[in-house]
């Protein structure tokens, strides 16, 4: 099939590092997936205060041979104070051949599996008197005995029984089973009572081992833990109290999970939560009780400090070291090694708080305190704050309709890098399926298509997880979920292998790419590892195929074949228990090379892999401005500017004055001393660049000299942290931009002045970029203006409005007094941004150009900030040649554009007409002019 599809894709440029935490899981407790799923204790109710009944539920009495007994909830003679509730056993008739007993039956059931040993553990104490001993069995409903163990003699104290129950190689892997705890043919008229029963399967570490590998399989960058309603509760005694979740099980009271509708017994604590991620070689995000809880509970200001404490208590249980308080209790239990926590999310979803309490009170205490204490960590909103600065925000995206879902991969482009970097926290297309709590592999794609967004713009999203991870079979509590288990297997959903599939070709880096000759609704991204591997994510969701011709740039050499793998199918279909592998990708070897042709199928996720020679350098954005933000805790609201002729860092926000914001913005331009490297021009002083001087930066005018050349040069390299970029003196090859005590200096790492110390060396050496402080790179003096385009053939075309819409027409000095009038505007500081500008009507005052749907217009103002954001445009050097171009304030990759005689905000390359990149420089750049009627 011949191409009808161009794709480029430039290895030997970077634009982003691809986070290490870019792919992640949310662990909730919902639909069972923790309590009966990722627990391992396969005994539902072992403390018997589920709905507080008796007897207790999911027990039941278990006689043969014509025994008789009764089972009833006890909390006459508790274990200790965590645990007043025990089931009693009454022995009635039990002789030879009979037994009386209690069978719990699991969680719908108990999964058995064929040799395969279960760790046995319970508390029991019966009557004085009490002669002869208890059995355990793992049996089938209907009574077959599948794995036994004697399990000894209580005595009148609680005590602790162990025992381990083995299946035999021909036991047949099932669901309907149960756990039965017995006394045989003893026992008459005596009682016996048990509580804290577990039965886990061994060598697990407690925790359900075929989740746990699904979910390590994706090679997740970080665990959410403990995500979701489940940290708030309904209410405050239900919220997740970390403290009950540690230490010895028979001390932890557990708790009713209300966000979800079920008891919790809390066997599965912090610190299981915590290793689970280890084991997975995830980092936690620990998330932190912050005061609020579903049915809108906001604890008061002057009672949030135990909440604090609380908090504080447990990320010191998480990272603090053997010498404090609660890092002794980690030890204690078994980890004396922290965990490596580097972000921590306070509170969950407190955009739903109606009262203001979080950005007032909540957030500011908590961060404040977590700060001061670790100012290494991250912390993380869950809502948007103006109080505090922080770090990242948590969000959060369903949908049922898979078409707008998908349209999300646009929204990271637009937003503003001087704000928190972005988490989201959840995500999932709601499909839903009355027998099946997994989703379609129709709404997968569009997940997969909001992905490549989220990649594309790793400066900006550091991670993404799909929400719910797991869902038991039968109790799930919401409409579409990753993985769906039952008592003795699992299965993964496509929305899955979405998420495995992008986690395995994620990359370092971010190449540049551009698709031509597709659907709109097709979407990519490029990805590369330091030694040269290329990742080609491609989403396919329309019914027809893409035969597509790819070109690879900027790379010594590509190898003759590479690895192709495909997810495709039915839209509808979807993974069940029965049938998990309906949907699976699978994978070819095909043909490649620096140019090759591959076919997309119709309804796919395709993931091309291949081998490529050459190295790859940080592309900077060239001729446009921008800033730099340090990336060292403590100074992460800090950005890069000069003062007084030298080099800072300082604080810069959206509230500091023009003169802060105009120091803190430079152009990036071509190396004076190497093209191949970068200088920082001064955007309020042109022709003044940072440079160094006996290592120390400052900013001075440029001189024609090769020294001074030299000096201004910087070679953008990967972040020596980790993260974002490091700037590299080009006559220095072992220095680097770096702050040390507020000023900025080239550095070593480790040398004679007190500013190459290597404490901090590189953090301090790496930077963020981030959007200009200051926005326009043009300055246009206030009063009014006409716009003439450039666009060969239409030089004699002004910009105007007619009937309330933007147009472009010949305007003369002879043209008619409306005419001119209608192509004149008084250029005002922008509505939503003082750096930028805003077009008020020379004939109609308080009319604004503004855009809607792309669309320009002529709009009556109206005090939102949407209409503020769309009637701001911030001015540029000119797309094309000399001339001004106005980028949208709120869609920084779209331009004023005149097109077939209409004005819009268009992208160069887009799924518009009026995006079409021919002629697009010319198209968006303007002269501004003497008004046509002054």
């Amino acid at each position: 099939m011949a191409p009808t599809a161009n794709l480029f894709v430039s290895a030997g440029r970077t634009t982003t590092q691809v986070n290490p935490t870019q792919f992640g899981h949310i662990l909730e407790d919902i639909s069972h997936s923790v309590e009966g799923g990722l627990c391992a204790n396969v005994v539902r109710n072992g403390t018997m205060k589920e709905d507080d009944s008796t007897p207790p539920a999911h027990w039941s009495l278990v006689t043969s041979g014509g025994s008789t007994g009764a089972i009833s909830t006890d909390t006459a003679s508790p274990l200790n104070a965590a645990n007043r509730s025990s089931l009693r056993l009454d022995i009635g008739m039990n002789g030879a051949g009979q037994r009386v007993g209690a069978a719990n039956s699991g969680f719908g059931g108990i999964g058995v599996r064929p040799n395969t040993s279960h760790s046995v553990a319970f508390w029991t104490r019966a009557t004085p008197g009490f002669t002869g001993t208890l059995t355990v069995t793992l049996e089938s409903d209907t009574g077959t005995v599948l794995a036994a163990a004697d399990a000894g003699n209580p005595t009148t104290s609680w005590r602790k029984i162990t025992r381990t129950l083995t299946t035999g190689a021909s036991v047949p892997s099932s669901n309907a089973n149960r756990f039965v705890i017995a006394a045989n043919a003893h026992g008459n008229g005596q009682s016996v009572w048990f509580t804290v029963v577990q039965c886990t399967i061994k060598g697990t570490n407690g925790i359900r081992e075929d989740l746990a590998r699904l979910l390590a399989d994706t090679g997740p960058g970080f665990f959410r833990i403990p995500g979701g309603n489940y940290l708030e509760g309904n209410t405050l005694p239900t919220r997740f109290a970390w403290k009950n979740t540690v230490g010895p099980v028979e001390n932890r009271p557990g708790h009713q999970n209300d966000a979800w509708g079920y008891w919790s017994t809390d066997q599965f604590g912090l610190l299981d939560y915590l290793q689970l991620a280890e084991h997975a070689g995830a980092e936690p995000l620990l998330a932190v009780f912050a005061g609020y809880t579903l049915n809108g509970t906001a604890v008061a200001q002057r009672a949030l400090e135990p909440y604090i404490k609380e908090a504080l208590d447990e990320i010191e249980y998480a990272i603090g070291g053997t010498d404090t308080t609660w890092g002794a209790q980690r030890a204690a239990h078994g980890h004396p090694a922290p965990f490596p926590v580097r972000y921590v999310e306070i509170g969950n979803e407190d955009i739903f708080d109606q009262s203001g309490s979080y950005d007032r009170y909540r957030f500011p205490a908590f961060y404040d305190r977590i700060k001061a204490r670790y100012p290494h960590l991250r912390i993380v909103a869950t809502a948007p704050v103006t109080s505090r600065p922080a770090d990242v925000l948590d969000e959060h995206f369903y949908d049922a309709d898979h078409a707008q879902f998908a349209l999300l991969a646009d929204r990271y482009a637009p937003v503003d890098r001087n704000g928190p970097q972005i988490l989201i926290g959840e995500y999932g297309v709601l499909d839903t399926s009355p027998v099946n709590p997994t989703g379609t592999l129709g709404g997968a794609l569009a997940e997969a298509a909001f992905l490549t967004g989220t990649v594309r713009n790793a400066d900006l999203v550091i991670g993404a997880a799909y929400a719910p991870a797991l869902a038991s079979l039968g109790m799930r509590n919401w409409p579409a979920n990753m993985i769906g288990f039952d008592p003795a297997s699992s299965y993964c959903s496509p929305s899955y292998y979405v998420l495995k599939l992008f986690g395995e070709s994620a990359g370092d880096h971010v190449v540049p790419s551009s698709l031509n000759g597709a659907d709109d609704s097709v979407r990519h991204v490029a990805t590369r590892t330091a030694d040269g591997t290329v990742f080609i994510t491609v989403v396919n969701p329309t019914p027809a195929s893409v035969p597509a011709h790819i070109v690879v740039t900027g790379t010594a050499g590509v190898a003759a074949t590479a690895k192709a793998t495909t997810l495709t199918g039915a839209p509808a279909a979807r993974n069940t228990i029965d049938a998990p592998r309906t949907v699976v990708p699978l994978t070819d070897i095909i043909t490649a090379g620096p140019t090759f042709d591959h076919t997309f199928p119709a309804s796919s996720l395709v993931v091309l892999q291949l081998s490529t020679t050459g190295p790859a350098v940080p592309a900077l954005p060239g001729s446009r401005t921008v800033s730099l933000r340090a990336t060292t805790p403590g100074f992460t609201g800090h950005s890069l500017r000069h003062q007084s002729w030298l080099g800072f860092i300082s604080p810069v926000t959206a509230s500091s004055s023009n003169l802060d914001k105009r120091d803190a913005t430079f152009r990036v331009v071509e190396g004076l001393a190497d093209d191949a490297a970068y200088s920082f021009e001064s955007l309020n002083y042109p022709g003044h660049y940072l440079r160094h001087s006996l290592f120390r930066v400052r900013l001075d005018p440029w001189l024609d000299t090769s020294l001074f050349a030299a000096d201004a040069t910087f070679h953008a390299v990967d972040g020596n942290n980790g993260e974002g970029i490091s700037l590299r003196s080009h006559n220095y090859s072992d220095r680097f931009l770096r702050h040390y005590g507020g000023e900025v200096w080239i550095a070593s790492m480790g040398g004679p002045n007190p500013y190459d110390n290597p404490a901090n060396w590189p953090a301090d050496t790496t930077w963020r970029l981030t959007s200009p402080w200051w926005r326009s790179e043009v300055d246009i003096a206030s009063g009014y203006h006409s716009l003439r385009a450039t666009t060969s053939g239409f030089t004699g075309h002004s910009l105007r409005h007619q009937s309330w819409l933007g147009f472009i027409s010949p305007v003369t000095a002879s043209s008619s007094d409306l005419d001119r009038k209608d192509a004149t505007f008084n250029v005002v500081t922008g509505l939503a941004d003082g750096s930028c500008y805003s077009f008020e009507s020379r004939n109609y005052p308080g009319y604004y150009l503004r855009h809607s749907q792309f669309r320009v217009r002529l709009d009556k103002w109206v005090d939102s900030s949407l209409f503020a954001a769309d009637a701001t445009f911030c001015a540029l050097r000119g797309n094309y040649g000399p001339g001004v171009s106005f980028r949208s304030y709120n869609y920084p990759t779209r331009f004023l554009r005149h097109y077939a005689g209409e004005i819009w905000i268009a992208s160069k390359g887009g799924p518009n007409p009026y995006d079409n990149p021919a002629i697009w420089p010319a198209d968006t750049t303007w002269q501004v002019i003497d008004p046509w009627a002054p």
